[in-house]
């Protein structure tokens, strides 16, 4: 008898990211890899156990203030090395974290490229939407 067990769309994401983290420098990333990779940068960049400051600074409106040194350091931290080590509870968080389009904009302008705003920007409107749908998946372990 397969084993059933549930997958939900953290473990999915996740899971991709986990993937893509192991592609060596020179390979290249498609377009949905590149989004992907976007998303886990934005989970790393606003989940509490990889950027403590940014999280606080996007949940309490009285700490909202992302342009400092601090924030910019989180950013680049997630970009280079933690999005590769984001985990299912890390996008959970994020996701229930109800973080508010402004502090992402505020966010956003204060520490990312202007040229890469706009895949950002798609990619955080794919994250927000995937957060919204229902999207638990069952697999039969034959996967």
């Amino acid at each position: 008898m397969p084993i059933k067990y549930n997958l939900t769309k953290y473990d999915v994401l996740s899971s991709k990211v986990k993937k893509l983290s192991t592609k060596k420098n020179g390979d290249p990333f498609t377009k949905e890899d590149r989004m992907t990779v976007i998303k886990a940068i934005l989970i790393a960049s606003f989940a509490s156990g990889h950027s403590w400051k940014t999280f606080k600074a996007a949940t309490a409106p009285a700490a909202m203030v992302f342009n400092n040194p601090e924030i910019k350091k989180e950013y680049e931290d997630a970009a280079t090395n933690k999005w590769k080590s984001i985990s299912n509870f890390d996008i959970a968080e994020v996701s229930s974290a109800n973080i508010p389009d402004s502090a992402f904009f505020e966010w956003l302008v204060f520490n990312v490229n202007k040229a890469d705003h706009d895949e950002y920007k798609t990619s955080w409107w794919a994250l927000k939407q995937g957060f919204d749908e229902d999207c638990d998946l069952e697999s039969n372990g034959s996967d």
